[in-house]
């Protein structure tokens, strides 16, 4: 991952820096889309009481992400496709990493509405998104800077490149955040950006 996306762990570093201060906090935290288990191993260090549910399409990556965090009574586990299976509820922090813009478009505001029931009031979003500029001009710029950033990395950047656009469903982050105010949370904003990454946090209204 460090070779295909520009200042990853940077990434990971600013998602945990948007998570509660207080580490003891029993939290109940969903890891939408949670990969070979980066960040589950991060964050079952970070909050130590916390009960983690990882939720991921195959079980391929529950398997790497089982292997990467051993037996742990804190971890369960779920396969299934979060765009139309149940990912669960109950949650004080759901983490989407560079895992939504498996999405297309159409499916986002209703995402978002169930990114919002499954959190409890007062509860936290944090997403790391693959985004595209309003302005077509500066997204061809920012492509452009991307591909150069894989090709020194050592990649094949125009074979990354097709396979993003052709499997990927990337969203203007403005409408993303205008999508995530209108399924009622609050104050949805992007707190960190290079080229076509972001990470936007939110969170449901205690009300």
């Amino acid at each position: 991952m460090q070779r295909l996306i520009p200042h990853y762990d940077l990434q990971r570093d600013v998602m945990v820096s948007l998570m509660p201060s207080d580490r003891t906090l029993p939290l109940r935290i969903l890891d939408l889309g949670c990969g070979t288990g980066v960040m589950a191993s991060r964050l079952a260090d970070e909050f130590p009481s916390a009960q983690l549910t990882l939720f991921d399409l195959t079980d391929e990556m529950i398997d790497h992400c089982k292997s990467r965090l051993g037996a742990n009574s804190r971890v369960s586990f779920k396969v299934g496709d979060f765009r139309k299976d149940d990912f669960g509820s109950g949650y004080d922090m759901i983490l989407a990493s560079l895992s939504l813009h498996h999405a297309t478009l159409d499916e986002r505001p209703l995402l978002a509405e169930r990114l919002l029931r499954s959190l409890v009031p007062g509860g936290l979003l944090i997403t790391a998104e693959v985004v595209v500029d309003e302005s077509p001009p500066v997204r061809e710029r920012q492509y452009e800077m991307w591909r150069r950033f894989m090709a020194s990395q050592g990649e094949d950047a125009d074979a990354w490149y097709q396979r993003h656009l052709a499997k990927d469903h990337p969203v203007e982050m403005s409408r993303w955040i205008r999508m995530l105010s209108d399924a009622g949370f609050a104050s949805p904003g992007c707190f960190w950006r290079y080229l076509n990454f972001a990470i936007l946090s939110s969170w449901r209204t205690t009300v």
